[in-house]
């Protein structure tokens, strides 16, 4: 069974006790950092109204972010791979 621990966040002034793995805390922390980054970006445009609208935006933000990432990150894969080819190949 993995031990849990109860962290304290604080996203837009708003105290959350939330619970992770063990050793998992600090991942926790700067995961509701930046979305308090996020909400405070939101919050501050002025366009966007309430806190429901803001967390969607902020989640769909967030998202096209880690899409753009995962796109960045196939194509580095792909470079390395085509370059360990051309490594391999040069010593054969």
């Amino acid at each position: 069974m993995t031990d849990s621990e109860a962290v304290k966040v604080f996203i837009l002034e708003q105290s959350y006790t939330l619970t992770c793995p063990a050793g998992k805390e600090a991942s926790l922390r700067l995961a509701a950092d930046n979305l308090d980054q996020k909400l405070r970006g939101i919050k501050a445009s002025g366009r966007v109204l309430g806190l429901e609208r803001m967390a969607v935006m902020a989640a769909l933000n967030m998202s096209a972010e880690l899409i753009e990432a995962q796109a960045q990150l196939d194509t580095l894969e792909t470079a390395l791979e085509q370059l360990d080819k051309r490594v391999s190949d040069s010593l054969s």
